[in-house]
């Protein structure tokens, strides 16, 4: 079965066994060179010394060598592997160490390159001679030729040596591997835990278990954000489901009453209960207004969240924009006898989609007007802060409580549940302020006290970028 957790086993302990032998093979390799390099200088210095015995044998006086300690020499230096032969100039001295021990040095060759083609049996090697001039007072009186099996040779304590070496080695590639398996599965199983805990929680989600959670002990930093990834996924899924179930439940409340007053209504004139009065038609028709009105708003609200609609970013001049909106609210505020004021220098400009900022500003100060008795007061003011432009509308009117304020931004969502309609709005205007602040990638916020009033800012980035903005202002 070609699952992760074997897949990782399998990995980890081939790439553990290729680099175990890869480090094995070059500390063998190491091994066999440091020997070779050791048996070449052996013999180098054997030789060194030898030739320092020798002329120590020479005797100035008589002219010529003594030949008792060049035999002593000749036959230590068979018991070392070197088969040596002396000649003087005049011939006077002739000295082989294969006249005496002619059937030893043929056993000396022998035996090393059986002992070298045991250990290598490639290894190519025979029979070498070097020769060294004799010297006094800087003339040549001889030479010495030393035979040997070369390049190099290993006795056979020095290759048992190197085959303990190579033995112990394989055991600890062998252990090593062993354990590099070991670890793979428990690191497989280390890893491949949550992520088995991550698919059961992808599968209750698949099935609308929604909000349920996987919890880590400990893990790797990529598994544990996977498994944040999902559980964040989860809770926004909960969120979103709960959230089309209170917006189902609101649109059928919404809708449920002019419905309802339509169809009686229709209902009564059809049966003859009532005369199809101008009057009763008005109040149909005025039903069937709220009805589309809701429709639209909800429409809109969908674009703006989902990005279905397309801002047109711009420098937008908000003194003009202003000004068009209070000429809007001009009327009505004169018959509550509310003052509105602008506290906005001209040419005041702020990055955004002219006609969405529009569209928020209308529905705050609509909601200012609603909410501020009579003899109220509403002021508009726009600032510069560091790297925002923040735009607020203050009222005096009722306020809004504090256990209300964090759903005042919920579709439908009303703070004076005893409000009729006609009074109260549909409470989708702030939602939708907020969808179009979002949309800016800016901040919508709300102060308020009751009975003293409320203060809602919009904070937009100044550049030319919505959406880079990192903290709030």
């Amino acid at each position: 079965m070609k699952t992760l957790k074997n897949k990782l086993i399998l990995s980890y302990s081939i790439i553990s066994i290729f680099i175990i032998v890869a480090v094995a093979w070059i500390i063998n390799l190491s091994i066999d060179k440091f020997f070779e390099s050791f048996a070449i200088n052996n013999r180098n210095q054997q030789i060194v010394r030898i030739m320092e015995q020798i002329d120590a044998q020479y005797k100035p006086q008589a002219g010529n060598y003594n030949i008792d300690g060049l035999e002593i020499i000749g036959n230590a230096a068979l018991q070392n592997g070197i088969i040596m032969h002396m000649q003087t100039v005049n011939n006077e001295i002739d000295w082989d160490v294969r006249q005496h021990k002619e059937q030893e040095c043929l056993m000396l060759i022998q035996h090393a390159d059986m002992n070298m083609h045991s250990r290598y049996p490639n290894f190519q090697g025979g029979y070498t001679e070097e020769k060294y001039d004799l010297k006094n007072n800087n003339s040549v009186i001889g030479s010495v030729t030393f035979g040997f099996y070369g390049p190099y040779s290993l006795n056979a304590e020095e290759l048992a040596l190197m085959g303990g070496l190579n033995r112990v080695i394989l055991v600890m590639g062998g252990a090593f591997i062993v354990l590099s398996v070991i670890v793979g599965v428990i690191m497989a199983r280390h890893i491949t835990r949550p992520i088995a805990g991550v698919i059961d929680t992808a599968q209750d989600i698949a099935k609308g278990s929604y909000g349920v959670h996987t919890y880590l002990v400990s893990s790797p930093t990529e598994t544990a954000n996977l498994v944040n990834a999902i559980n964040k996924m989860s809770s926004a899924l909960e969120r979103e489901e709960q959230q089309k179930r209170q917006i189902s439940s609101d649109v059928a409340h919404e809708l449920r009453t002019p419905l309802s007053n339509l169809q009686s209504h229709m209902e009564a004139m059809i049966d003859g209960i009532w005369k199809p009065t101008k009057p009763r038609l008005v109040s149909c028709h005025a039903e069937i207004v709220r009805l589309n009105d809701i429709v639209e708003h909800l429409q809109e609200l969908y674009l703006i969240e989902n990005k279905k609609t397309e801002l047109r970013f711009e420098h937008v001049d908000f003194s003009a924009v202003i000004s068009s909106v209070l000429q809007d609210f001009e009327l009505i505020a004169k018959e509550k006898n509310i003052r509105i004021s602008k506290q906005v220098s001209q040419g005041s400009m702020v990055f955004a989609d002219s006609q969405r900022l529009t569209q928020g500003v209308i529905n705050l100060i609509s909601n200012a007007v609603k909410y501020t008795p009579a003899g109220g007061k509403i002021v508009v003011r726009f600032q510069e802060k560091d790297a925002y432009s923040l735009i607020s509308v203050r009222d005096t009117g009722c306020g809004i409580p504090e256990e209300d304020l964090p759903h005042i931004f919920e579709r439908f969502y009303r703070v004076d549940k005893s409000r009729n309609h006609a009074t109260g709005g549909m409470g989708i205007g702030l939602a939708i302020t907020k969808a179009i602040v979002d949309a800016h990638a800016g901040l919508l916020r709300v102060n308020s006290e009751v009975d003293k009033g409320t203060k809602f800012t919009i904070c937009l980035p100044r550049f030319e970028a919505a959406g880079l903005y990192s903290e709030s202002p």
